[in-house]
């Protein structure tokens, strides 16, 4: 009777750890086509023993080996990693095989947690490493693309004023020419600064590529939005840039666009950017709203 129950714990553990990988590669393929490209390391979450499996292999052995320590062990497992027993060095009944069995079980699954608990925290440094534009600090446009889904699904769903803006530098390439590739740069992570050191809590700004930005503002109207960008404008303009001792001009120009009914991101990321070109021709060092 105890060989078969052996038998059987041991070939349930085999199952649920078969189960995992056999649903982590699932996943694997059902998220291919994601543009996330962690998405994939997050399928190593059912690679974890689910907690009420345990629970169901504990009350087998409880129930027929009679072992208190594996109930202790159980409800530690129930209430999170945070609070799983020590692992077990030598087993109180150490002759006993089903002790050494259920010691063994315990330190596998202590470990499995803690392997899980790492690579989770190696996922967010991940994610944010690649979320951040390198050169400005600021977020970048996989970053952008993710927030403006998001807005737009909140947009649908309660109708709330959202607005995009596009920044550009103006004359960038030739701040470069004439001052160098590390003065542009400057320049680039200076007015980043600046755009993020205007926004509330509730907006967004991204470096969306070269010397452009983009903003969503959402609860605000083009009215509110123009009067904002106008006010950032101006005070780039006033302000320049510094390097070392030396200070140079620099402008920025900025298109907007409201959300409206029927619109996909798209149709107002190219609203946008037409405002942005009418800015350019209008001289630049200017806002213009669609």
């Amino acid at each position: 009777m105890e060989t078969n129950l052996m038998r059987f714990l041991e070939m349930s553990m085999h199952t649920f750890v078969l189960t995992g990988v056999w649903r982590s590669a699932s996943a694997m393929v059902a998220n291919s086509t994601m543009n996330e490209p962690l998405a994939l390391l997050q399928t190593l979450e059912p690679l974890a023993i689910p907690a009420t499996m345990l629970a169901m292999i504990g009350s087998v052995a409880a129930t027929h080996i009679g072992i208190r320590e594996w109930r202790k062990f159980r409800r530690a497992i129930n209430k999170g990693s945070g609070n799983l027993p020590p692992p077990i060095t030598e087993s109180p009944l150490s002759t006993n095989p089903h002790d050494r069995l259920i010691a063994d079980l315990q330190n596998q699954i202590i470990e499995l947690h803690k392997e899980k608990a790492a690579l989770n925290r190696i996922i967010a440094e991940k994610s944010v490493i690649l979320r951040q534009d390198p050169l400005t600090g600021i977020a970048n446009r996989l970053a952008y693309e993710e927030q403006l889904q998001q807005e737009f699904l909140r947009w649908k769903r309660f109708g709330n004023p959202l607005t995009l803006l596009i920044w550009d530098i103006d004359r960038f390439k030739q701040i470069n020419d004439r001052y160098g590739h590390a003065v542009g740069d400057q320049a680039l992570r200076g007015i980043a600064q600046h755009l993020a050191a205007q926004l509330r809590i509730t907006d967004f700004v991204a470096r969306y590529g070269g010397e452009e930005f983009v903003m969503l503002l959402p609860g605000a109207d083009v009215k509110a939005a123009l009067q904002l960008a106008d006010e950032i404008r101006g005070q780039v303009a006033e302000t320049g840039f510094s390097v070392g001792e030396n200070r140079f001009p620099v402008t920025i120009s900025c298109g907007l666009a409201r959300f409206e009914t029927g619109d996909a991101p798209q149709d107002v990321f190219n609203r946008a950017d037409q405002a942005l070109y009418q800015a350019k021709r209008q001289g630049r060092n200017c806002c213009r709203a669609a």
